[in-house]
């Protein structure tokens, strides 16, 4: 320390000039400002970034000043005037367009986000919470898109500024100012001269005849000069149209031609979603109506998905737009901070009395520089900020939102569990109830196939049995399926009435079923004829029933081998009637004919065939009798046994004796054989029978089939 104060006792005094000491005291006070004005922004910038930090430059980074030389000021270097780093927004043209193109694209699907998440579709069923997540998430989707087009319409003026298009749109600008001038002052004049011609013509309506001559000629220059401003005027006008669509281009318009396209943004108001529906009322309700919500929450679900890959995709854009702009700013800070050191640490040495109006000079002059470059450096940290903070604060509103998006969809995923549960145990109870059904049904087939014995009977029991399942079927699919049975009532009317019109020949068969089993009605086995169609029916169906084809004519009848097939409503046409066997009996009757001789004695021939064909008959007359008294049975009445008839007619082409006999409908073609062969040998034994027939025996049915 005493050798320091000797130091200074052995140092030659120093000249004072009060003008030196103002000077140098402005440069300290103006350096300590800037100093703090770059320190509070660098602060600033750490906090707004949310890309990864960048170590600040230190202060070594700086040149050293030069030392003074011993006696002589030192003088205060003159600070290098700011410079810029290059990025994509600062005077490169190749990087101003691909730095446009990125942020076109990231406009684009910032629009897309929002577009997505304020569809009013993306959730309908859910719990009051989901409403929540909805609102917030169209909430900050309009944040985020706000802020995008704020930062790209800062970067979009930024660029324009910079352009050799921008530099120029100032003389565009000055030259439409120009026109519009221009076409201001014509109309001011059309409107003169219009006045002007009313006043003359008024003149002309009171002037003399001395006086009237001067006032038309000045009318007619006024009107003269008035065509011609008009015709200027529509000129200008259709320059002037031109002029403002031609000045509607660039990257600063199409970025206002985007935002224009989503008018709720322009308002910054988010769409308001729908009233969800109640989840708890969902869960109550049947398996139609919870299969849909079930579906909803999973398509709720995927467009959450969709939305989180989209703000994934939207942070990093985000983030790869913000990164050059935070290396500026964090450049400039540096720079800004190495000028405030610069100034703070160049002082004012010991001037000689004829240098000290030099000095004073050369310091006002760099502060002037100082002053400059510190002005730059804010004017730019302002121009970039202003693009940089809205990009900061997308990229928070993207963190939020993701974060809300991954509750909600938390949420919806939990919600579709449940529905799904309480689904799978509605189905199982559904397939519980129609499993004992089929169990009851199960046994009473076994019952009915073990104890009753009667066909018929048996084929009646089973389609009760088929309609009782079909009825406990459709009411535990319809009681499981259905919740809403009051607009099923409804529903259920239009139906009835749509199916009794457009299936009313189903209907009708349905209905004939049940006229067709019953006393009087077809069972497999009968032979019937319908419709011109003769055949033993093989089924009885619900709707139709089937029937072996015969064919032939008269008593040959064989199978033709194809089926036919009828609609029970045939049994409700008039014009088709059906014929089928008595009941419990399977017996036609047929007629056999013989042509006699006129001459001929015709008694003892009549008694020889009835005779013969008496002796076929016997064979099978056992049969034919049982049948009746099953018939008479059936009916609960007595009719006349089936015997043999016979008599002598007259017919056109002489007498014939006719004998009508029953045959078993199995049998038909042997019987008549056996008739036949019975006759013709009857013939040939008696010769008075031979003598008394006059043409061999024919036998056909007595009615069709």
């Amino acid at each position: 320390m005493l050798e320091a104060t000797e130091n200074r006792r052995n140092q030659p005094l120093r000249h004072f000039d009060p003008q030196t000491t103002m000077t140098n005291c402005s440069l300290k006070r103006s350096s300590r400002f800037f100093s703090v004005v770059f320190s509070a922004l660098a602060f600033f910038v750490a906090g707004a970034s949310t890309a990864q930090q960048v170590p600040p430059k230190t202060a070594e980074s700086v040149p050293a000043q030069s030392k003074s030389q011993p006696g002589a000021a030192a003088p205060v270097p003159s600070a290098a005037p700011a410079t810029t780093g290059t990025s994509p927004t600062e005077s490169n043209p190749a990087g101003n367009a691909e730095r446009s193109k990125s942020i076109v694209e990231h406009l684009n699907a910032v629009l897309r986000f929002y577009h997505d998440a304020a569809s009013p579709t993306i959730q309908k069923v859910g719990e009051p919470s989901d409403t929540i997540y909805r609102d917030q998430t169209a909430t900050l989707a309009t944040q985020i898109a706000g802020f995008a087009f704020q930062s790209a319409k800062a970067e979009a003026e930024l660029m324009h500024g910079q352009s050799p298009a921008g530099q120029a749109s100032v003389s565009d600008q000055s030259q439409a100012q120009r026109l519009r001038s221009t076409l201001d002052s014509t109309s001011q004049r059309i409107a003169q001269l219009k006045a002007q011609d009313a006043e003359l013509q008024s003149q002309l309506a009171t002037a003399s005849a001395r006086t009237a001559p001067a006032l038309r000629q000045q009318r007619q220059d006024i009107q003269g000069e008035l065509e011609l401003q008009s015709a200027i005027q529509d000129a200008l006008q259709k320059v002037s149209s031109v002029s403002s669509i031609s000045n509607e281009t660039g990257f600063l318009a199409q970025v206002s031609q985007l935002e224009q396209s989503a008018p709720g943004l322009i308002a910054g108001k988010p769409a308001v979603g729908a009233t969800l529906e109640s989840l708890s009322a969902a869960k109550s309700a049947g398996v139609t109506s919870q299969a849909g919500v079930l579906f909803s929450l999973l398509g709720t679900r995927q467009s959450i998905e969709g939305l989180l890959k989209e703000e994934d995709s939207l942070h990093q854009q985000a983030v790869s737009l913000h990164d050059p702009l935070v290396s500026i700013l964090r450049k400039k800070i540096a720079e800004g901070e190495a000028l405030a050191q610069q100034t703070s640490g160049a002082t004012v040495g010991s001037l000689s009395p004829a240098s000290a109006a030099t000095g004073a000079q050369s310091a006002g002059a760099n502060l002037a520089a100082t002053r400059k470059n510190f002005d730059d450096l804010t004017t730019t940290f302002k121009r970039i900020s202003a693009a940089s903070i809205p990009l900061s604060q997308e990229i928070t509103a993207i963190e939020q939102g993701r974060a809300n998006l991954q509750a909600w969809y938390t949420a919806v995923n939990d919600e579709y569990i449940s529905i799904l549960h309480s689904l799978l145990l509605r189905v199982a109870g559904i397939a519980a109830a129609l499993l004992i059904i089929f169990i009851l049904g199960e046994g009473w087939r076994r019952a009915t196939t073990k104890y009753v014995r009667d066909i018929r009977r048996r084929r009646q029991l089973m389609v009760v049995r088929r309609l009782v399942i079909g009825f406990l079927s459709g009411l535990v699919m319809i009681f499981g399926l259905v919740s809403q049975f009051s607009s099923l009532a409804t529903f259920a009317g239009f139906i009835t009435a749509g199916l009794a019109v457009g299936l009313q020949t189903i209907l009708l068969s349905v209905a004939a079923y049940f006229f067709i089993i019953g006393r009087y009605g077809v069972k497999v086995g009968d032979r019937i004829t319908v419709a011109g169609v003769t055949g033993d029916v093989a089924e009885v169906g619900l709707v139709r029933f089937y029937m072996l084809e015969l064919a032939g004519s008269g008593t040959d009848l064989y199978p033709s081998g194809r089926i036919a097939v009828f609609s029970n409503a045939v049994l409700f046409q008039a014009g088709t009637p059906l014929y089928k066997q008595l009941p419990g009996t399977e017996y036609l009757w047929h007629e056999m004919t013989v042509k006699l001789n006129p001459g001929a004695e015709f008694q003892p021939a009549m008694e020889t065939m009835l005779k013969s064909v008496q002796g076929v008959y016997d064979t099978y007359r056992e049969q034919i009798e049982r049948q009746h008294q099953v018939l008479e049975s059936w009916m609960d009445t007595s009719f006349d046994v089936p015997s043999i008839q016979s008599s002598l007619q007259l017919a056109d082409a002489g007498p014939q004796f006719w004998i009508r006999f029953p045959v078993l409908i199995r049998e038909i073609n042997a019987i008549d054989d056996k008739m036949n062969r019975a006759l013709m040998h009857a013939i040939e034994s008696d010769e008075k029978t031979k003598g008394a027939v006059a043409a061999p025996p024919v036998i056909k049915a007595a009615v069709k089939g």
